[in-house]
């Protein structure tokens, strides 16, 4: 089916006028009338219109419309689902005191094809501060759309599907009402687990993590979305083939991420384009929680625009990315949120060695098969800039190299002239370094590889010697191995309001001009302190680091649900933002 596209302007502020109208509603009473403050009145306006094989429901009653009845009304309309049907929430804000809460195989009896639709996300708000946990939380079931309806203050996720196969989310809005507060509720718009994922005209404000969250999901489409106030407002996590794509990211700590976390489930990101995005301002303080992996968003610098963290195969392109008081774009291994990665195995068998997770921190991570390095970066005609009186880097997990930088500008006036402090594009190449440069004493193996190798030979005395010890699948060496030409970042035709671009990686990626000490590689801030002849190469990119014949070239991510298809191949091949 072919839906029609309005000009990306006209639709940009028919979303902001729906904002506009939801900030009207903040409050809402839990009687049939309007609330005196809010102007948000409650009313029913469903007509049941079951057809064969697919029912219509009716959440409340032109009787009864308080927030008990319309929330127990909910719950048992989904006890007694049944494949095909649609709920239809009234308008008015409703304060929920339960999760909404669905397993689609209870039973082992299969229930898909369900969808949730309100009278708008500025008419039908759900206020879930009263339920322990999640807004919604929807499990095991195919083909769910979400319509025209808010989640308010949930207390954990505002709407979470998991294994689903078929989502769509289509003007909804996740909001917090108080701003950048570490108890706000962690993701808003929240698959995972998922398959055929469209997530597009929505809103999200205020996570305590990220706004719109896809993780560990595959063929996935994020579009013409805005997404305020939160810590990361869009975050693209272990999946593949993905489109991120029309969307306006401001005023969050980060804006778009693309992370690959050592979650263990061998489910690890690829494939992912993001172009055609406003992303402006994302100064906000970091409000989130510590959570279990070091590079969770906790890490983000405030004032970053887009993050890519220890994945591979990534498109960055033809965004609008400016105003960032740390730097507009990050790329970096997973080296820098925890060096352990690159630590040394410990083969004491029988000793302190029991099991896989003994060998290393990450053994039995690089044996799921997730690698630390960013591989096939291509960032390119971007355009970037920063207005002079924002440049404030910012970032506990990287104050060690603003103050680098902060002292470089001072003892280089003349060659830091007219640049931000940190790099607009800034590329840790640590990992690169790493996997290119030899093992000492080896046999023509990386570091890394060596790393690798080792915990392998570890992980096999492992299971002669331990008994019961489960079986191991063995690393792949070829994650650690040299990178190949072009296959690190490339980034070129990044404009910025005719200030030369400031672009650079903290090392050297090679072996042949990266530096070690004690085993440990010198950044190039450390290597200045005793030749000043690499100031200009602190600079600049002289030695073509990032500067790629080619760089990796994404393919248009194509969600199906039932007969339609939605995305830049499919329904949007008309839009100018899909143009290749």
């Amino acid at each position: 089916m072919q839906k029609a596209h309005s000009p990306r302007g006209q639709k940009r502020l028919a979303l902001a006028m729906a904002i506009a109208a939801i900030g009207l509603t903040a409050c809402g009473g839990s009687d049939n009338k309007s609330s005196s403050n809010t102007g948000l009145k409650k009313v029913f306006n469903c007509t049941d219109s079951s057809t064969a094989g697919a029912r219509v429901i009716c959440i409340g009653s032109a009787n009864d419309l308080t927030d008990s009845n319309v929330q127990d009304e909910l719950i048992e309309a989904l006890a007694g689902a049944e494949t095909g049907d649609t709920f239809v929430l009234p308008q008015g804000r409703y304060a929920f005191t339960s999760t909404i809460d669905f397993n689609g195989l209870v039973d082992n009896i299969p229930v898909s094809n369900l969808t949730f639709k309100g009278a708008g996300m500025e008419k039908t708000i759900i206020d879930a501060s009263g339920a322990a946990s999640d807004g919604f939380l929807i499990n095991n079931t195919d083909h769910l759309i979400f319509e025209d309806f808010a989640i308010y203050e949930s207390n954990n996720n505002a709407l979470k599907v998991t294994k689903s196969d078929g989502v769509i989310m289509r003007r909804m809005a996740t909001v917090w009402e108080t701003d950048y507060q570490s108890t706000n509720g962690a993701y808003g718009l929240y698959p995972v687990q998922t398959s055929n994922v469209l997530i597009e005209d929505c809103y999200v404000k205020g996570s305590a993590d990220a706004g719109i969250y896809v993780g560990q999901s595959d063929k996935i489409v994020v579009r013409n979305n805005i997404a305020e106030k939160n810590v990361a407002g869009i975050e693209i996590e272990n999946s593949t083939e993905a489109d991120v794509y029309g969307n306006t990211a401001t005023g969050n700590t980060g804006g778009i991420l693309i992370f690959d976390l050592p979650i263990g489930n061998g489910k690890y990101g690829s494939g992912v384009r993001v172009f055609d995005n406003n992303v402006e301002a994302n100064n906000a303080p970091n409000f989130a929680k510590v959570g279990t992996f070091a590079g969770g968003v906790h890490i983000v610098p405030p004032g970053t625009g887009v993050i890519v963290l220890s994945t591979s195969d990534v498109e960055i392109y033809n965004n609008i990315i400016k105003d960032h008081q740390t730097t507009a774009i990050a790329v970096t291994s997973y080296m820098l949120p925890d060096d352990k990665v690159a630590a040394v195995p410990d083969q004491d068998v029988g000793g302190e060695v029991m099991s896989y997770g003994d060998i290393h921190p990450y053994a039995e991570v690089f044996m799921d098969g997730w690698s630390p390095f960013v591989r096939n970066i291509n960032i390119h005609n971007n355009t970037i800039s920063l207005a002079a009186a924002l440049n404030n880097p910012q970032g506990e997990l990287i104050q060690d190299l603003i103050d680098g930088y902060t002292a470089f500008h001072t003892m280089q006036p003349d060659v830091a002239s007219g640049k931000t402090t940190v790099p607009h594009i800034l590329y840790d190449g640590v990992g690169e370094l790493l996997a290119n440069t030899p093992n000492p004493g080896g046999d023509g193996e990386s570091i890394m590889q060596a790393i690798a190798g080792g915990i392998n030979q570890v992980a096999a005395a492992v299971k002669a010697n331990i008994p019961n010890a489960p079986d191991y699948t063995a690393i792949d060496l070829s994650k650690f191995a040299p990178y190949a030409t072009d296959g690190g970042l490339c980034q070129s035709d990044n404009g910025i309001d005719g200030v030369d671009l400031f672009a650079a990686s903290v090392y050297e990626t090679t072996a042949q001009l990266g530096t070690f000490a004690d085993g440990s590689p010198l950044t190039k801030l450390e290597q200045l302190s005793g030749n000043l002849s690499l100031a200009g190469a602190i600079m600049a990119d002289p030695d073509g680091v990032m500067n790629c014949a080619s760089g990796f070239e994404g393919t248009a991510a194509t969600v199906t649900f039932n007969a339609q298809t939605f995305g830049c191949s499919a329904d949007d091949s008309s839009n100018p933002s899909c143009a290749l």
